[in-house]
C-alpha cells in the first residue's frame, strides 16, 4: 500500500500544479453509489473528504448525499451556476482487465460517468482520478456484478489511498487551511 499511496501523492501533486488564480473554487465530484460495494469509492472518498471542505473547497457525493448517474447533470449544473470558475476534481469508480485491478489512474479531460453500464453523462473535469474496482466485462449486467461483488478490503484500500493523499497533497501546496 506504502508504493501505492506515494505513488498516488506524486501523480496527484503533479496534476494539482495546474491550478491557478482562475479558478474560484476547488470542487470535488466523488461519484458513485453507496448501494453497490465497488461503486461506493466515490461517496466513501467524500466522506473522507467533507473534513476538508470549506468556503474554497466544496465535496459533492458522499454515503448519504451520493451524487450518480441519476442527479449528475443537475448537481453540475448547480456547481456552474453556483461558481463562477470551479476546478473541478472528479473521483469514480472504473472497470478496466484483470491486471488494472486496484490501480488508480489520474487524468484529465473529459470523463463518462457511466459507461461500464452502457449509459454516458460526459463533461469535463480538470483532475479524473478512476479506481480500478473490478474486470470490465461483454455487458452492462455483467458489469452490474463484477461492480457488486468486487472486493470491500481493496475499496477501502484504494479509498484511503485517493482521500490521505489528497489531504495530503493539498496540505503540502497549502491549499487549504
Amino acid at each position: 500500500m506504502q508504493k501505492r499511496y506515494l505513488e498516488f501523492i506524486n501523480n496527484f501533486g503533479n496534476k494539482i500544479l495546474s491550478i491557478n488564480e482562475n479558478y474560484s473554487n476547488l470542487v470535488f465530484l466523488c461519484v458513485g453509489t453507496n448501494r453497490i460495494i465497488g461503486d461506493a469509492i466515490g461517496p466513501i472518498i467524500g466522506d473522507n473528504l467533507k473534513c476538508i471542505e470549506n468556503n474554497f473547497m466544496k465535496v459533492y457525493g458522499t454515503t448519504q448525499n451520493t451524487l450518480n448517474f441519476s442527479n449528475a447533470q443537475e448537481i453540475i449544473k448547480k456547481i456552474y451556476n453556483e461558481y463562477k470558475s470551479p476546478f473541478l476534481i472528479t473521483i469514480d469508480a472504473a472497470l478496466g482487465n484483470k491486471k488494472e485491478v486496484g490501480n488508480i489512474f489520474i487524468g484529465n479531460g473529459f470523463i463518462k460517468l457511466g459507461n461500464a453500464l452502457e449509459k454516458n453523462i460526459c463533461f469535463y473535469s480538470d483532475i479524473t482520478i478512476k479506481c480500478v474496482v473490478g474486470n470490465y466485462l461483454l455487458n452492462k449486467n455483467q458489469n452490474i456484478e463484477e461492480l457488486r461483488n468486487a472486493d470491500f478490503g481493496n475499496v477501502i484500500t484504494m479509498s484511503k489511498i485517493v482521500s490521505n493523499g489528497i489531504i495530503n497533497v493539498l496540505k503540502n501546496f497549502n491549499i487549504y487551511v
